[in-house]
């Protein structure tokens, strides 16, 4: 992309561009982290590649990863001498800081990211267990039957 093409930022938005989500965390060990599991959640990630990513020591990053193991947001899927780590996608945590993620973007581009992800995981996931649920617990409904006195029925609906 040609220098011309990009969009003017201010001084203060490009401070906040290089800090985790957007600054909203701070600049912490914890939220650089974070930040790359949420950018990448099916990677394999090791303390070392963690290290380098992020710039942060090697202590701060065992205390990060101990923690976020802690807080169920990631496994360690590796052993003592060698351990590596998957994020938990299923967390409501990692959908929560996901959708985050997006937020911060939308708020910038004025993009809509985070409402097509809110929307694929409502039909991906909430809408298979919540419909039927809410369907089985209306009290009635009507039908309008092509009968030829063209009488309206009322049904009671029952739950299995």
């Amino acid at each position: 992309m040609r220098t011309e093409n990009l969009p003017m930022i201010t001084e203060e938005e490009e401070m906040y561009l290089n800090r985790p989500y957007g600054g909203l965390f701070g600049n912490t060990v914890i939220a650089s982290v974070v930040e790359e599991l949420v950018a990448d959640p099916t990677m394999d990630y090791r303390p070392k590649y963690l290290e380098e990513i992020t710039g942060k020591s090697q202590r701060s990053i065992y205390t990060a990863l101990k923690t976020l193991t802690k807080l169920e947001l990631i496994e360690n899927v590796g052993d003592v001498q060698a351990p590596i780590y998957h994020v938990k996608v299923e967390s409501k945590k990692f959908i929560a800081l996901s959708f985050l993620a997006y937020a911060m973007l939308d708020d910038r581009e004025g993009s809509d990211c985070m409402d097509l992800a809110v929307r694929e995981y409502y039909n991906e996931v909430l809408r298979e267990r919540d419909e039927p649920q809410a369907m089985a617990t209306m009290s009635y409904y009507k039908i309008h039957a092509s009968t030829s006195d063209r009488e309206m029925f009322k049904m009671s609906a029952a739950s299995a």
